[in-house]
């Protein structure tokens, strides 16, 4: 797709804007190591390998689809339910209903846990700083 020659940022090779993983992470703020995990599993793929260190180069639908990602992962969403979002035959609203269910649960827990260290606090200040059984 892409020949093997260096690019810079947007540049258009063959009629097509392209990206390294530089101008991706300068672009959206991810990190490599993160940019490389989602290639690793599979989640987000270069449109292309150039030059002798195989180097990653992403397309704009690729930018778009990592932007999709990121907004996902901001809103709390799980690797698993980002993967089925990014399907076209899955049910989009029952994954979106599932993840809401699943932070309520773990707010839930959170708020059970502030409940719990607000206790063991009150005991420690009662005994002076003493350890809390």
């Amino acid at each position: 797709m892409f020949p093997g020659a260096r690019y810079d940022a947007g540049v258009k090779a063959n009629g097509t804007t392209i990206y390294t993983v530089s101008d991706i992470c300068s672009l959206t703020g991810v990190t490599r190591k993160t940019l490389f995990y989602y290639d690793r599993i599979g989640l987000l793929k270069p449109a292309a390998r150039t030059g002798p260190q195989n180097s990653k180069l992403y397309d704009p639908e690729g930018l778009l689809k990592l932007q999709r990602i990121l907004r996902y992962r901001e809103a709390g969403l799980q690797i698993s339910e980002v993967r089925g979002l990014l399907r076209d035959d899955t049910d989009h609203q029952a994954i979106l209903l599932a993840a809401l269910a699943r932070l309520r649960q773990e707010r839930e827990q959170k708020e059970e846990q502030i409940v719990f260290l607000k206790g063991l606090l009150e005991e420690t200040q009662k005994g002076k700083g003493k350890q809390c059984l």
